[in-house]
C-alpha cells in the first residue's frame, strides 16, 4: 500500500508551533492498525508528499547576521543558514522522526518492503538545492543515500497504483512561480511579513513593558498569538486574524502597538525588491490582489473594514483559496486513463472529491477521484456568524490516505483516517 500525509511543517522551533511527538505516534499506532488487516499486504511505501520540513518558516531568515533571502542566487551563505535551519529541524523533531524510523522495523518484522518517498514542495524546495541539505534529509528518514545529481522528486506517479500525487503548489499563484528551484512571492509573505511582524511587535511590548503600560504576561500571550499567523486559513484573512489579536487586549497602548507594526511590516512588504519586481504593469496581478487584502485593511477604519470583509469573497478568485481538484482532473494522467487517484497537499484542507466514473472494455467501472491530504498543522479558520468580531476557532488535525493495489485489499482501493482534536 501507498501511504501520503503531507504539510506537517516541521520547524525548528523558532515561529509558531510545530506538531509534537505524539501525533506521530498515534499515526505510527493507527499504520501499523490498518497495516495489520491489509490482506495480502505486499509492501509499505510512506510518502511525504510536500512541506515537510520547512525551511522557509524559521526566525533564521530575519536574524542580523543574516543577508540573504531563499529569492537569492544560490551560495555558500544561504547554504549556510539552510543547513542550520536543517539542523534545528532535525533536531527540534527527533523523537517525532523516530516513529516514523520504528515502522521500518515494524515492516521487516512482517516480511514486507518498507520505504519513504519524499516529495518536495513550496516550503521545503530549497532542500534539493544544495547536496548537503539532500543528504541529512536522507539521513534523518533513513533513506539510502542518493547523488547530488538525484535530488528529491517534485511527483510521484504509480501506474500498479493507479496514482498521481504532487504537493499541488504549482497551481498556486502565491507559491510557485513557474519553477520549483525558485523562490515565490509566498516565500516573501513568511519571511518578511509573517515571521517579521511578531517580533516587531515584541519588541514594541517590551518597551511598554518597560515603561510599565504593558505586563509581561500580557505581551507573551500576544506575541504567542500573533506567532499563529502562519497556521491562519486563508491567507487573505490575515488582517482579521491580526484585529481579532488587538481586540483581545483591552490595554490601548498595546492594541496601537500591534495596529501599527502591522502597518509597518506591510509597507516594508511592498518594498522588497523581489516583491517590487513581481508587480506588473498590467492590473490585477498577484501583487495587486495582496495589496488589496493586506495594505488596504491595514489602512482601513474599523466600519469600512467590516465591508472589505463581506466583499473578499467576490472580490478574490477561488482558485486563490485552493480550488484545485479541477487542476486535478485536468491532469494528462487521467485524461490518458493512466491514472484513477489523484493527490495534492498544500491546502491544508482536507477533501475526498469523486470526480468521474469512466466504462472500461471489460465492464467494471474506473472511479476517478481527488483528494487532498490536509495537514498535520494547527488550523485557526475563521467562524461563520458573527464574523465581524473576527473570531477564529483552532483545531489540531491529522490526516492521512492508503491506497491499495487492486491484489492488495479486496474490494477496497482507499482508506482515509482524519481527526481534528480541539
Amino acid at each position: 500500500m501507498l501511504v501520503f500525509l503531507s504539510d506537517v511543517h516541521l520547524t525548528d522551533g523558532s515561529s509558531g508551533e510545530t506538531i509534537k511527538p505524539t501525533a506521530f505516534r498515534i499515526f505510527a499506532e493507527n499504520l501499523r492498525k490498518l497495516a495489520d488487516t491489509v490482506s495480502p499486504l505486499q509492501e509499505i511505501r510512506l510518502v511525504l508528499l510536500g512541506d515537510i520540513f520547512d525551511i522557509i518558516r524559521s526566525a533564521e531568515w530575519i536574524a542580523d547576521t543574516v543577508s540573504v533571502r531563499p529569492w537569492d542566487p544560490a551560495g555558500p551563505e544561504q547554504e549556510e543558514v539552510v543547513v542550520k535551519i536543517l539542523q534545528g529541524i532535525i533536531t527540534n523533531n527527533r523523537q517525532a522522526l523516530n516513529e516514523l524510523l520504528a515502522l521500518r522495523t515494524y515492516a521487516q518484522g512482517k516480511n514486507v518492503l518498507f520505504e519513504i518517498i519524499y516529495i518536495i514542495g513550496n516550503h521545503d524546495w530549497l532542500i534539493n538545492r544544495y547536496p548537503s541539505c539532500i543528504n541529512m534529509v536522507q539521513a534523518a528518514l533513513g533513506l539510502a543515500p542518493g547523488t547530488a545529481s538525484s535530488p528529491f522528486s517534485t511527483e510521484l506517479f504509480a501506474p500498479s497504483y493507479k496514482v498521481l500525487a504532487r504537493h499541488g503548489d504549482i497551481y498556486d499563484k502565491f507559491n510557485y512561480m513557474g519553477n520549483r528551484d525558485a523562490s515565490s512571492i509566498g516565500d516573501a509573505i513568511v519571511i518578511e511579513l509573517l515571521n517579521k511582524y511578531p517580533h516587531e511587535v515584541d519588541t514594541a511590548l517590551s518597551a511598554l513593558v518597560t515603561a510599565g503600560k504593558v505586563s509581561p504576561a500580557e505581551k507573551d500571550k500576544i506575541t504567542s498569538l500573533l506567532k499563529e499567523l502562519d497556521n491562519v486559513r486563508p491567507l487573505l484573512d490575515l488582517p482579521s486574524w491580526v484585529l481579532m489579536v488587538a481586540n483581545k487586549t483591552t490595554n490601548a497602548a498595546a492594541r496601537k502597538a500591534i495596529e501599527d507594526a502591522w502597518e509597518a511590516c506591510v509597507d516594508a512588504f511592498f518594498q522588497v525588491p523581489f516583491i517590487m519586481k513581481q508587480d506588473k504593469f498590467l492590473w490585477p496581478d498577484t501583487v495587486d490582489w495582496l495589496q488589496i487584502a493586506l495594505r488596504l485593511s491595514s489602512h482601513t477604519s474599523t466600519k469600512l473594514l467590516e465591508k472589505v470583509t463581506e466583499l473578499k469573497a467576490k472580490l478574490f478568485p477561488a482558485q486563490l483559496e485552493g480550488d484545485y481538484h479541477k487542476d486535478a482532473f485536468a491532469e494528462q494522467k487521467v485524461r490518458s486513463g493512466e491514472v484513477n487517484f489523484v493527490l495534492y497537499g498544500h491546502t491544508h484542507d482536507y477533501v475526498i472529491i469523486p470526480m468521474d466514473q469512466v466504462p472500461l472494455a471489460d465492464g467494471t467501472i474506473a472511479d476517478k477521484v481527488y483528494f487532498n491530504t490536509g495537514t498535520w498543522r494547527k488550523t485557526w479558520n475563521k467562524v461563520l456568524f458573527d464574523y465581524q468580531q473576527r473570531e477564529f476557532i483552532g483545531w489540531h488535525v491529522l490526516t492521512y490516505v492508503a491506497v491499495f493495489k487492486p491484489t492488495e485489499n479486496g474490494a477496497y482501493n482507499f482508506e482515509v483516517w482524519n481527526a481534528a482534536l480541539g
